[in-house]
């Protein structure tokens, strides 16, 4: 009676086992890494309650440079899926985590790994011959894709068909989300234009070519950059040059991603007058008010707005 209850004790457990076994791995969510977290932002508002996505970098950080980390190895190890620009953004660094963290899931060529820049018409792409002596500069175009709203939900769109992809189960709901991201997004693209216009700024400097898609949306011209050539800091020589064309065409905003410095625009200011500077979020968590993709957005149209 005894050797039956034990049996009977041990067939119990092992059935409430395959239970809870199969209940977890039918509830486990996609652990998603991004590169930036614009794309965590994306990633999390597709995914929904179906993954767990977090980013490398932070949202004060240049993407550009990011050190390995050896915690960063350890994430990527136990992640499903890396969402990536691209376009030589996360060269510097990306290959060396994904080389540590020894997951064949998330390799370049199998479905782990996602890059996203190339599928949303790249600007700037790169014609005849490159040398370093035009600074750093990215062949396959700008890798700041993100900074135009209308592409930003194109990028969801393709994210949600990797995440269906991986997790047919709940692809049509991966789908929906992108789609209301997206047109979400476009609506607001259209306001953001007008409130634009309505702003009279139709001129822009900045420091670095990070807003470059953001520019090219609501038709702003960038007739200078406070960088001589690409990843080069500004010099004295061309700090004068742009205090020249400031005021030649009257520009009347300096916008400097909040990962430089902005001595140099400060500098411009000087000379030019009714000359703004501004430093500036251009990515989610970029400061604290800046908690969303659409934050991105309009906290950059509240500064040319001046507000």
């Amino acid at each position: 009676m005894k050797l039956g209850h034990k049996k009977f004790h041990a067939q119990a457990l092992l059935y409430i086992g395959i239970i809870f076994f199969s209940s977890t791995a039918l509830n486990a969510k996609i652990a998603v890494i991004t590169t930036t977290t614009d794309l965590n932002a994306l990633v999390t508002e597709v995914g929904g309650e179906s993954v767990s996505s977090q980013s490398f970098c932070k949202g004060t950080q240049d993407p550009h440079f990011i050190e390995a980390k050896p915690s960063f190895m350890v994430k990527a190890s136990r992640a499903d899926l890396i969402v990536a620009i691209g376009l030589e953004l996360e060269v510097g660094w990306l290959p060396s985590i994904i080389r540590g963290a020894r997951n064949p899931k998330i390799t370049v060529g199998n479905p782990g790994y996602f890059e996203v820049g190339s599928l949303v018409s790249p600007l700037g792409v790169s014609t005849g011959k490159l040398s370093r002596a035009q600074g750093d500069v990215h062949p396959e175009g700008n890798p700041h894709v993100t900074l135009d709203p209308v592409r930003a939900g194109q990028i969801a769109k393709a994210i949600a068909q990797r995440l269906g992809e991986l997790d047919p189960t709940n692809k049509v709901n991966y789908i929906q989300r992108a789609e209301a991201l997206d047109a979400r997004l476009n609506a607001k693209t259209k306001v953001w234009g007008e409130r634009i216009k309505k702003s009279g700024v139709s001129k822009i400097i900045t420091y670095h070519k990070t807003l470059t898609y953001f520019l090219d949306r609501f038709q702003l011209e960038n007739p200078t950059i406070l960088e001589p050539l690409p990843g080069i800091p500004p010099t004295a020589k061309h700090t004068l040059e742009v205090i020249a064309t400031a005021k030649a065409q009257k520009v009347p905003l300096i916008m400097v991603e909040n990962f430089f410095d902005d001595a140099a625009a400060q500098r411009v200011a000087k000379d030019v007058p009714n000359l703004r500077v501004v430093s500036v979020a251009v990515a989610v968590e970029g400061n604290a008010k800046v908690k969303s993709i659409d934050d991105v957005y309009e906290h950059l149209v509240l500064t040319i707005e001046g507000k």
